[in-house]
């Protein structure tokens, strides 16, 4: 069912592209400046580069999926296949929030390319800087939510050296760490919709790298206190 999930979401983007091409103009707004002003215009058949990236990215996840699922058919012991199959989920949950969340995204530029062609205006007719930063805020929130069920691999949650030591390690780094991204979504929501534009996509840089920092600190602290 997840596998359906995010193979639906993988075609959706470039099924939209193509029944709203009839409606589009040859030509679009297709960059804007750090101002919002459109600073090129191109074909509206370029819409079709975004949902073959976000086939491309599919198939990145799809490799890692398959990798665990593989690990746990060949797991000689209960706890690895578990731990195979925790992992395979959380990639399945990861891939598929991302995944949802460039549909929307991609819906977001088609109406803002129509828009502007349509109005033949030189503005960008939707804050996309505040719509990225609420749906970046909400990916973190999801992503966060998960990344405790993470079991110890190397590559799926928050992997440090330290978080590595041993399973204690990792649980209580990675249970810290995606609180801490929640509450990251969090306020990256709050401030998408209270500033907007190029400076809301600074504050949630800001954000992210202060979230980064302080999940890598704690990380430090509990291989102190759990480590072998």
């Amino acid at each position: 069912m997840k596998s359906k999930i995010l193979w639906a979401l993988t075609v959706l983007p470039a099924v939209i592209a193509a029944a709203v091409m009839h409606f589009m103009p040859d030509s679009v707004p297709m960059h804007y400046n750090l101002q919002g002003e459109v600073d090129r215009w191109g074909s509206k058949y370029e819409n079709f580069i975004f949902p073959a990236l976000i086939l491309l990215m599919t198939l990145f996840w799809y490799a890692f999926i398959r990798y665990y699922r593989k690990k746990s058919l060949r797991a000689g012991e209960e706890k690895e296949r578990q731990e195979a199959k925790s992992n395979m989920n959380v990639l399945y949950i990861v891939a598929i929030a991302t995944t949802a969340l460039f549909n929307v995204m991609h819906c977001v530029f088609l109406y803002t390319a129509w828009s502007g062609a349509e109005s033949l205006s030189n503005v960008i007719t939707v804050d996309t800087n505040m719509v990225l930063g609420v749906m970046t805020g909400l990916l973190l929130v999801v992503l966060g939510n998960f990344m405790p069920k993470t079991k110890r691999n190397s590559a799926v949650g928050f992997r440090t050296v330290w978080s590595m030591e041993n399973d204690r390690t990792w649980a209580a780094s990675n249970r810290f760490g995606g609180i801490s991204m929640m509450i990251s979504g969090v306020l990256i929501i709050v401030e998408s919709f209270l500033v907007g534009g190029i400076a809301s996509i600074l504050i949630m840089l800001g954000i992210v790298v202060a979230d980064g920092v302080v999940s890598l600190v704690y990380t430090y602290f509990a291989y102190k206190k759990y480590r072998t």
